[in-house]
């Protein structure tokens, strides 16, 4: 009954084949961590660029306002160069009834300040994507 004396048995190879699944799943999960991170730091890129574009269009619409309205384009400048910003500007008015008198009332002029969603870069760049807007009226 003594062990020195049985048979050599034959290796099989478990251990090894388990310890390969292991690592194909460590690497599977790795790939996957890597997948999301790259997603996050394109996502956060796309929001930056879009703060900053809100951000100069809300400096032309405070600095300039109705005045943007003698031009249909302005510039302003993105990390990734200039871009063209188009001006659509619409003329309001309402009237006003009270005790039979009807008056004319010129309401101040909505200004649209809007950049294309290609201009914006990024994933943003496809046609069913919508374009940026800051307005007025918003």
């Amino acid at each position: 009954m003594s062990t020195c004396f049985d048979p050599p048995r034959r290796q099989r190879g478990d251990m090894m084949l388990e310890a390969l699944i292991g690592v194909l799943i460590t690497s599977l999960i790795g790939a996957g961590l890597a997948h999301v991170a790259a997603n996050m730091m394109n996502n956060q890129r796309d929001a930056k660029v879009e703060n900053l574009v809100v951000e100069r269009l809300r400096d032309n619409l405070h600095s300039k306002g109705v005045g943007l309205c003698g031009s249909s384009t302005v510039e302003i400048t993105l990390p990734t160069g200039k871009k063209n910003v188009s001006i659509s500007c619409e003329a309001a008015s309402a009237n006003v009834s009270m005790a039979g008198v009807t008056r004319t009332v010129a309401a101040p002029q909505r200004v649209d300040l809007t950049v294309s969603a290609a201009d914006l870069g990024g994933r943003r760049g496809s046609s069913e994507d919508p374009d940026l807007l800051v307005s007025t009226r918003q």
